[in-house]
């Protein structure tokens, strides 16, 4: 018996160091972590305390030695919660779901990282590396979809420029925006799913969120294999019509995690007509003020962009060209589809920082995509009856699709055209698509090293300049999901300076050049928070960001905020000190700058080194705010 059981060990080791040698270019796992020995962990299970053994050579989990035992296949999902980073979510193949919380943030990351190794050894599809995308925004106008809505993902055709689907394999997501819609949200998901099915017969994709508001909808589905892998969906709208209380113009959306990446798609309708720019500004502000995406998270209290890693902005948003009709034609017959972008307000708001900074849109090498005469797609119509007088459009590109990413998050747009298939509506669908990096998820190693068991990220100064009037003294709070817990700063005095040229830290910034005054406050490295890492890993903190608020001390009101990316700190020596310069913006708008010194060290910042900026505050003009 000893003997037989010694042979089928041999194997399955022999099994698990062939999987583990095919993987092992990939994905960060230690040949030792195959043969470790079951690991059981205390957790609380609602209010029982309860111990869950995981087998790492086996490939399973229990609850208890008498409980049922579940293999890697049937763990579907492991969910961190940001919002409580002891807790984690468990969801199995019978739908059962099973929460854990642990007694500090680094047992829920050990045990994160022992059950992920497990699913990544035996589950070669479990690493994600790269997400595909495709948007599509529709004014849909009241009328009704054609029965077979298949053309709608067609992507052929000389006016699509560059679209990517040569493969003819769908995409791992798809977020369907449209406007004016008729039709009910039950038959509108039927509509979108038999089309697909039509299109990728051998595929299957499933849906994942849809959420409307009066005529507007929003609409996100995804690869039936990418299923375990999305969670924390959210969705959410607001109204901006008629003083926020009509829902015929806003914005509906749908948030999502896709393994470590967080996504947000939103959808809006903004107020038409050409001469209304500064009311489409506006409402534009209004949604990210109001949209609740992402709000139960510890980001919650930050600007919309900075809660995701990618957002995704589509809609109409009624932005129009500022030129004569008799102008726009010509140059859409010869294709000059360039030269009518210098007269696109939507460029020209955004290029001063009004709206969707810091957004980027692909190249537009269509034509405009309203107003077009129903059932054709060779001519415009210039005028619009309405009861309350006639409108009069010129051919626009009010239909847009655009992203934001945090920064070093690359993305890669693979796709950006108008639908022509579709003639129903007065206005052409868009489509834009796109290859996203997907968030790491570090892996550590089993081999564990003590030189970094008292590693920690020490600021040994940093120095904030907002525009505000008040005598509140300030502190800085530091968020980030790579940290035991939020940190801050101690409150430091602000003193009322000049704003002039020699005291700026970044070019070329329109926005805050334009300040008369503005407030500073300075901290030096006792008086700032040493950052603890869940895991005291130079890897593992690279791949995150430190989200970082300067708030009143009076009343916590927010006077900036900023995102901190650590990837390009990271160097080969842990000791080194690295300058920082970062804009802080609120509701989008910048309203300050921040810059300061950052270093990963196992010991404290030495309070005599120097660590002054080069270019010093001497200004005449500087008085201490009482």
């Amino acid at each position: 018996g000893i003997s037989a059981s010694s042979a089928v060990s041999k194997t399955v080791h022999k099994k698990m160091k062939d999987i583990f040698d095919h993987l092992s270019r990939s994905i960060k796992v230690e040949e030792e972590c195959l043969i470790n020995d079951t690991k059981v962990f205390e957790a609380r299970d609602g209010r029982s305390r309860v111990q869950v053994i995981v087998d790492p050579l086996r490939g399973t989990l229990s609850f208890g030695r008498n409980e049922v035992e579940y293999f890697h296949q049937q763990i579907k999902r492991l969910e961190k919660s940001h919002k409580d980073v002891k807790k984690i979510t468990i969801l199995f193949e019978d739908k059962k779901k099973r929460d854990l919380f642990f007694d500090d943030s680094r047992l829920r990351e050990e045990f994160f990282q022992t059950v992920t190794q497990i699913k990544l050894i035996h589950q070669s599809d479990s690493n994600v590396k790269n997400i595909s995308v495709f948007c599509c925004t529709w004014n849909m106008g009241d009328a009704l979809p054609p029965s077979d809505l298949s053309s709608l993902f067609e992507e052929s055709g000389d006016w699509n420029h560059g679209a990517m689907s040569a493969t003819g394999a769908p995409y791992d997501l798809y977020a369907i925006g449209v406007q004016e819609a008729d039709i009910t949200e039950k038959d509108w998901v039927s509509y979108i799913s038999n089309a697909l099915r039509t299109k990728f017969p051998s595929a299957q994709i499933v849906h994942i969120a849809c959420h409307s508001l009066q005529g507007m909808r929003i609409t996100v589905l995804a690869k039936a294999q990418h299923k375990n892998k999305i969670s924390a969906v959210e969705t959410a709208s607001v109204k901006t019509g008629v003083g926020g209380m009509v829902g015929n113009k806003g914005a509906v959306g749908v948030s999502l995690t896709f393994g470590n990446t967080l996504i947000a798609f939103v959808s809006c309708h903004l107020a038409a007509r050409a001469e209304r720019k500064v009311k489409r500004n506006d409402m534009y502000h209004d949604i990210l003020r109001a949209l609740n995406l992402g709000k139960k998270s510890k980001f919650g209290s930050f600007d919309f962009v900075y809660r995701f890693d990618h957002v995704f902005w589509m809609g109409d948003l009624n932005y129009r060209l500022d030129c004569d009709y008799s102008e726009v034609l010509p140059r859409i017959k010869a294709r000059q589809y360039a030269a009518l972008m210098q007269y696109d307000q939507l460029q020209k708001e955004q290029g001063h920082g009004r709206i969707l900074r810091d957004f980027s849109e692909g190249v537009i090498h269509f034509p405009p995509t309203y107003r077009y005469e129903r059932g054709r797609r060779d001519s415009y119509v210039y005028e619009k009856v309405k009861a309350t007088g006639n409108v009069y459009n010129v051919p626009s590109y009010t239909d847009r699709v655009l992203l934001h990413s945090l920064p070093l998050l690359r993305h890669h747009q693979t796709g950006y055209f108008c639908n022509l298939y579709l003639a129903m509506s007065d206005h052409a669908p868009v489509v834009a698509t796109y290859l996203l990096d997907a968030k790491p998820e570090y892996l550590a190693s089993p081999k564990h090293s003590a030189d970094n068991d008292s590693l920690k990220i020490w600021f040994p100064v940093v120095q904030v300049k907002v525009r505000q009037a008040t005598p509140d003294k300030m502190y800085l709070k530091f968020v980030s999901n790579l940290l035991v817990s939020d940190a801050v700063s101690k409150t430091a005095p602000r003193i009322v300076a000049d704003y002039n040229e020699d005291m700026r830290l970044l070019a070329p910034l329109s926005d805050v050049s334009s300040l008369s005054k503005c407030d500073v406050s300075s901290w030096l490295a006792e008086e700032l928070p040493a950052l603890d890492p869940i895991l005291r890993n130079l890897e593992y903190i690279s791949n995150e960001y430190i989200f970082i608020q300067a708030l009143s001390s009076t009343n916590e009101e927010c006077f900036g905020q900023g995102v901190l990316a650590l990837k390009d700190m990271i160097g080969s020596e842990s000791n080194h000190v690295h300058s920082f310069n970062i804009l802080l913006t609120q509701n989008e708008v910048v309203c300050g700058e921040m810059r300061g010194k950052l270093c990963f060290s196992r010991t404290p910042v030495l309070k005599e080194q120097n660590y002054s900026f080069s270019d010093k505050l001497n200004n005449p003009n500087l008085s201490h705010c009482q």
